[in-house]
């Protein structure tokens, strides 16, 4: 089994620590497992262009969809790919993790996607596209299990609420099993994680629960005590989008809706199991997502066709001409 940890905090500080204490917990799980363990802060990961490379290289018959800028994403990318469990950790400055996880991620989850990738295999066994059917990896969409900690300053913990949510875009792509979210806000008291027994103890906790759910599925998510439990059945994030008008809320992580209802005072929102089953970890999930995506050349295309000497003109008016049209003025 192999275990990675990585931390996109600052060498040595909050999320380093926190991350490290889960892989203790791994270790007590697995005594034979090898360990690894990667802080990014000093890698060089790119953004995402969005130059198409990647997904038009399995769609012309390629058996791999690498990325075509080369920096440091790839040695993270083939780290990812051979870990079995994962703890992944981000400090958290405006809400969400820092910039340098969503670049990662942006280029990790289109070449990662089980549904457009397993889409593609299938049209190349029925003919609709080139290449060899059983060319691709397939090992790249092995089991995993992961674990998020993100880590904020303020004790109000609204100040860190899309932590760990944000965390998850990290994982559903390839259908990541998620054991466990912590969200360590209120590091600006606490001063030092090693200072707080209770959140040492989670993280180990949460080490060793993530390690149980790759050997068992039966293996329950961690849910601390020092923590609220979350609305979502699937993802557990206590964040909840509402339908005006409706008592239909939805999850904004997972995708799913449920319906609102007051218990005792208490707010509850009831998931079906129908709904927990299309969830955008599940591959019905996704799947929903690759059809909807692999419909627009059919839309988009027919569209811009029948605009292009209307489309040719805006451009060259309003886009290519901009600085001299708005200079002007």
């Amino acid at each position: 089994m192999k275990i990675l940890g990585i931390s996109f905090g600052k060498k040595n500080a909050n999320t380093d620590i926190l991350v490290k204490e889960a892989l203790f917990g791994c270790r007590e799980a697995a005594p034979d497992a090898q360990i690894s363990f990667i802080n990014t802060c000093s890698l060089n990961i790119g953004r995402c262009r969005g130059c198409g490379a990647c997904s038009t290289a399995l769609e012309k018959g390629k058996n791999d969809n690498v990325c075509i800028f080369k920096d440091d994403f790839q040695a993270l990318e083939e780290q990812v790919r051979e870990a079995d469990c994962l703890i992944v950790g981000a400090p958290v400055y405006v809400l969400q993790p820092v910039g340098q996880f969503k670049d990662f991620v942006d280029r990790f989850s289109c070449r990662h996607d089980y549904s457009a990738i397993t889409w593609i295999m299938d049209k190349r066994r029925n003919g609709e596209m080139p290449g060899d059917p059983d060319g691709f990896p397939m090992e790249r969409l092995k089991k995993r299990t992961v674990s998020y900690i993100s880590v904020g300053g303020a004790t109000t913990d609204n100040w860190t609420s899309m932590g760990t949510a944000t965390l998850h875009l990290f994982g559903f792509p390839p259908m990541m099993k998620v054991m466990g979210n912590y969200n360590a806000n209120s590091m600006g008291t606490v001063g030092n994680p090693l200072l707080d027994d209770q959140m040492i103890s989670d993280m180990h906790e949460m080490g060793r629960r993530t390690v149980e759910g790759y050997n068992d599925d039966s293996a329950e998510f961690f849910q601390p005590s020092s923590k609220p439990a979350g609305v979502c059945p699937v993802c557990h994030q206590r964040l909840i989008t509402v339908n005006p008008g409706t008592t239909t809320v939805e999850c904004p992580v997972c995708g799913i809706e449920g319906k609102l209802r007051i218990e005792n005072d208490e707010i509850k929102v009831d998931f079906s199991e129908e709904q927990q089953a299309r969830a955008r970890g599940t591959f019905a999930g996704l799947r929903e997502h690759t059809t909807e995506i692999q419909s627009f050349g059919s839309i988009c295309g027919p569209k811009i066709m029948a605009n292009k000497e209307k489309l040719d003109k805006l451009m060259k008016e309003r886009i290519k001409g901009f600085d001299t049209a708005i200079n002007n003025k």
